[in-house]
C-alpha cells in the first residue's frame, strides 16, 4: 500500500472511530431536570417535552394497568377525586413562609389554580403573585375523610397576627420534587408518572424505532432521586438518619457495595404492587431474601428496624439489613429524634460517604 492510500485509510478509520465514540457516549436526560435535551455543536439546546401518561399507555397498556394501582401513582390526585361535604368557599390564609411580618390573602378555592391533593392530605394551590407571599405554591388546606365525604380544613393553624385567635396558614410546598414532580416540569401529569422515573418521553413517543430518552438505567437511578438512602447533616454538624425519604442507611449494607445486584430493583418492582400494596417482588419479603440467601431463615422484620423516635411515624424501615442497629445509634429521645452519636457508625459514614463528612 502506498503512502497516499495508507494516509486515506488512516483518516477514514479515525473518522469512523470518532463517530462510534460519540455515538456510544450519548447520554439520556436525567429525570430530575425539566426539559433537558442534547447539546449540538452549534450550542443550541434541543428540548425534550413531557408527553404525559396517557401517551405512554397507548403502547404500554399492560404496564399502565399495574402501575396505576401502586402507591406512587396514588400519591398526588386531582381535588375532583374527593367528593366534598360542601362547596368550596373563599379562605383567608397567612403566609407561613414569611416569618418577618403577618401577610395574608383571601383565596377562593373554587376559582384558584388548585393542582391537586398530596397523599390524601394536603391541598396544593397557587397563590396570586400580587398577594405579597414569598412563594408561588403552597399547601393551602387539607382534606379529611368523614364517612363517604371529605371536608376541607386548615393544613395548619397558628396565631400569626397575635389577636388571640388561630389563623389558617398556607404552608410552604417543599415536597413537590418527589410527590408532585410534574408541576415544575411542565408535564401533563402533576404527580408521579412514567416520565418521573424514565425521563421526558417526547423523543421516544415520536420515534419510529421507539428509541430515545427512555431506558432501564435512567429509571433505576431515578429511585435514589427521591428515596435517598444516605444520612444527612444538620445545621450543627450532627449526622442524622434520613427518615423522611426512606431506604434509611442503605449505604452501610453489603447489598449497596455488591456488583451482583440490580440495586433497588433486586427486591422492589417499579410497576406493580404485591398483595399487600407494597412495591416488592413477592408478597412476603422473606421470600425475596431466600432467592439469594438459600437455606437461611431471615426475618426482615428483625433485620429492618423502624426508628421509634421518628416524629412522623410513616417512614420505611432501615435498609442497612443489620449493619446498623437502632440501639447502636445512641439516639437520645430528649434531643434530636434521629441523631447518630456512635463513633463507629460516624467512622463508617466518613469512609463510605467522604463528601458528606466534609
Amino acid at each position: 500500500m502506498n503512502g497516499k492510500n495508507s494516509l486515506f485509510v488512516s483518516i477514514i478509520s479515525l473518522a469512523l472511530l470518532t463517530a462510534l465514540t460519540v455515538g456510544c457516549n450519548k447520554t439520556t436526560p436525567a429525570p430530575t431536570v425539566p426539559l433537558q435535551g442534547t447539546q449540538p455543536l452549534d450550542n443550541t439546546v434541543t428540548k425534550i417535552s413531557y408527553v404525559g401518561t396517557n401517551t405512554c399507555k397507548q403502547c404500554h397498556t399492560g404496564v399502565y394497568d399495574t402501575v396505576s394501582h401502586t402507591g406512587h401513582f396514588d400519591a398526588f390526585k386531582p381535588l375532583a377525586n374527593y367528593p366534598l361535604d360542601k362547596p368550596l368557599t373563599p379562605i383567608t390564609v397567612f403566609d407561613a413562609a414569611n416569618t418577618t411580618k403577618p401577610t395574608s390573602t383571601t383565596l377562593d378555592l373554587s376559582k384558584a389554580k388548585v393542582y391537586g391533593v398530596m397523599m390524601n392530605d394536603y391541598v396544593i394551590a397557587e397563590v396570586p403573585t400580587d398577594a405579597g407571599f414569598k412563594n408561588k405554591l403552597y399547601r393551602v388546606a387539607a382534606v379529611k375523610k368523614s364517612g363517604d365525604k371529605w371536608t376541607v380544613e386548615a393544613a395548619k393553624q397558628a396565631d400569626v397576627d397575635k389577636d388571640g385567635k388561630p389563623d389558617w396558614t398556607a404552608e410552604a410546598f417543599t415536597c413537590g420534587g418527589c410527590h408532585a414532580p410534574g408541576i415544575d416540569k411542565a408535564s401533563p401529569d402533576y404527580g408521579i408518572s412514567c416520565e418521573s422515573c424514565h425521563g421526558p418521553g417526547g423523543t421516544h413517543a415520536s420515534a419510529t424505532d421507539k428509541k430515545g430518552t427512555m431506558n432501564a438505567e435512567t429509571a433505576k437511578k431515578a429511585c435514589l432521586t427521591c428515596h435517598k438512602s444516605d444520612p444527612i447533616k444538620d445545621a450543627q454538624g450532627n449526622f442524622t438518619t434520613d427518615n423522611h425519604h426512606g431506604t434509611r442507611d442503605y449505604f452501610a449494607s453489603k447489598h449497596s457495595q455488591s456488583s451482583q445486584l440490580n440495586q433497588c430493583l433486586t427486591c422492589h418492582t417499579p410497576h406493580k404492587a404485591n398483595s399487600n400494596g407494597d412495591m416488592l417482588q413477592a408478597d412476603k419479603p422473606a421470600d425475596i431474601c431466600v432467592k439469594c440467601h438459600a437455606g437461611k431463615n431471615l426475618d426482615p422484620d428483625k433485620l429492618m428496624w423502624k426508628n421509634p423516635t421518628d416524629p412522623y411515624g410513616h417512614i420505611t424501615k432501615d435498609h442497612s439489613f443489620g449493619a446498623i442497629k437502632y440501639e447502636d445509634l445512641q439516639d437520645d429521645p430528649a434531643t434530636k429524634p434521629v441523631e447518630i452519636k456512635n463513633p463507629t457508625i460516624i467512622e463508617l459514614i466518613k469512609s463510605k460517604l467522604p463528601e458528606l463528612a466534609k
